[in-house]
């Protein structure tokens, strides 16, 4: 593990929010040796205006630099982060590529490059600075290489092309820039490291893992096969198989299908809210989650294969294990490495048949197996191939 070390992290999300973020993860566990500087990404004068409905949204003190932007957050592990909340930017995404967009790109990159400078100076951690932009291409274009960083870093844990169209507008274009200017990509999955490769200097593999001190609280070691309690966590969006959803809803009445998380798509949850047996929870806190693992009988991830979910390493997978819970997905991307453990398929009849024998079948030792697997895969041990990538391609700079 890299120890000692000055690590920016310019992050395309805010540190706190009601799902659980690799970035913010890792980080966390790099911080107990490591020196972190977290900046979330910025709101624009859009999100100010929508917050004057919603004053929780943004805190106009820092937003407007009237305090401090910097906090301080203890970690678990006897760590520390300093979270960084940027001033305002304009809006750009709308805008077509040209001398406006470009133009403004690069006000709202000095911006934020003058609050990081500000920071990194105040909290003493110029020093052999490790510059960690996690999915904000942008901001990596624009900012990158100015803060006298050893190595620079892109952290990519979405496919950008299958992205919404205001990310994916100007995104690929972008990315494909800051690959070219990082000394490394890292990446998520085996479909992100095949559509990136080929577009940067070198790229590696560093999966998610899971929280397993939370996630196995849901643990219970003998299965209810009185109950079917058939549940997803994560968000309802574009990526879920509404047709393969619809066929297990209506050829199992009397189980009750429960989703919890975020809803980003009205025509998905209009479809949920259509059965009586199908519960929509919305989003609830990382701590709140295990009780609804502990209600589950078998835990499902329905994405259609497309080119943004062959870019996915869902973290549900190993929360889902941790809670000793049988999984059944489509084959959406490489999910190989859990081929022994779960079912997969495409086929929505194969799909319900795995479903119902997954939950009949189930057996205390298969739980625990479960649970061995999601345990070998924690935020530690990607922290620490994360460590040892950024020294081997710091090996490679001198």
């Amino acid at each position: 593990m890299i120890h000692n070390r000055n690590i920016l992290c310019i992050s395309g999300t805010e540190w706190n929010g009601n799902y659980i973020k690799a970035v913010v993860e890792l980080m966390k566990v790099l911080s107990a040796s490591n020196r972190v500087l977290f900046v979330e990404n910025a709101y624009t004068y859009k999100d100010a205006l929508a917050g004057v409905r919603d004053k929780d949204k943004i805190d106009f003190a820092k937003a407007f630099g009237l305090k401090s932007r910097i906090k301080t957050i203890p970690t678990d592990n006897g760590g520390r982060v300093y979270v960084l909340f940027p001033p305002l930017v304009f809006p750009v995404n709308f805008l077509p590529n040209g001398l406006l967009y470009n133009n403004l790109l690069k006000f709202n990159g000095w911006l934020l490059r003058r609050s990081i400078k500000k920071a990194l100076k105040q909290l003493e951690m110029q020093h052999e600075l490790i510059n960690f932009t996690s999915f904000n291409p942008g901001m990596g274009v624009i900012t990158g290489r100015t803060f006298n960083e050893k190595t620079l870093i892109y952290h990519c844990y979405d496919e950008i092309k299958g992205a919404p169209s205001w990310l994916s507008k100007h995104g690929l274009r972008l990315e494909a820039a800051f690959m070219k200017m990082a000394d490394a990509v890292i990446v998520t999955s085996k479909g992100l490291y095949d559509s990136k490769k080929d577009f940067c200097k070198q790229c590696f593999i560093v999966k998610n893992a899971v929280k397993v001190d939370l996630f196995r609280k849901g643990f219970n070691n003998t299965p209810n096969h009185a109950k079917m309690v058939i549940g997803y966590v994560g968000t309802v969006d574009d990526r879920s198989d509404y047709d393969l959803l619809q066929h297990l809803f209506t050829h199992m009445p009397h189980a009750e299908f429960v989703f919890v998380g975020r809803t980003l798509s009205e025509r998905g949850e209009a479809i949920l809210k259509k059965y009586p047996n199908v519960k929509v929870e919305g989003p609830k806190a990382p701590e709140q989650l295990p009780a609804y693992l502990q209600a589950f009988s078998v835990g499902i991830i329905p994405f259609v294969k497309d080119d943004f979910t062959k870019g996915i390493y869902p973290m549900k997978i190993n929360e889902y294990l941790a809670a000793g819970l049988p999984v059944v997905s489509t084959n959406f991307g490489d999910i190989a490495d859990f081929s022994n453990l779960i079912k997969i398929t495409d086929d929505k009849e194969a799909f319900l048949q795995y479903v119902l024998s997954e939950m009949t079948e189930d057996t205390p030792e298969k739980r625990q197996a479960r649970l061995k697997t999601a345990e070998s895969n924690t935020w530690h041990k990607r922290a620490e191939e994360i460590s040892a990538v950024i020294e081997r391609v710091e090996e490679g700079l001198k």
